[in-house]
This record gives C-alpha cells, sequence and structure tokens, in this order.
C-alpha cells in the first residue's frame, strides 16, 4: 500500500485518479480511508491510502468516421 500526503488543497478524487487513472475505484479507496469520506479537499499534512488495487482499464472507443 502505498501512502499520500496531502498538501492544502489536494482533492481526494484527484489523487485517485492521479494514482489509478480511473475513479471507478473511490469506493474501495474511501473504505480504505474511511476520515476522509466527508473531506473531498484536504488538508497540508493529510494522509492518503493507496491499497493496490487491480484495475481494469478499457480502452475509448476509435471514431469511426
Amino acid at each position: 500500500m502505498k501512502q499520500y500526503k496531502a498538501q492544502d488543497g489536494d482533492r481526494l478524487d484527484q489523487i485517485i485518479y492521479k494514482e489509478y487513472k480511473t475513479l471507478s475505484v473511490f469506493d474501495k479507496v474511501i473504505a480504505y480511508n474511511p476520515i476522509l469520506a466527508t473531506k473531498p479537499i484536504l488538508n497540508d499534512g493529510d494522509t492518503v491510502n493507496l491499497p493496490v488495487i487491480d484495475v481494469e482499464i478499457t480502452p475509448k472507443a476509435k471514431k469511426l468516421w
């Protein structure tokens, strides 16, 4: 498990997207960080636990035209 030390004004959704390239794991990350569930904007020094989660990213559909 990785840990991320937040800086003032970091947003939890941005941290999760940067780490996992998707927000589909948001609920799983919140399960490891229940205290952050009501704190979308983090304070300097807040710790976010980022568990190892296998994420299957489906490629975006290509345009046919």
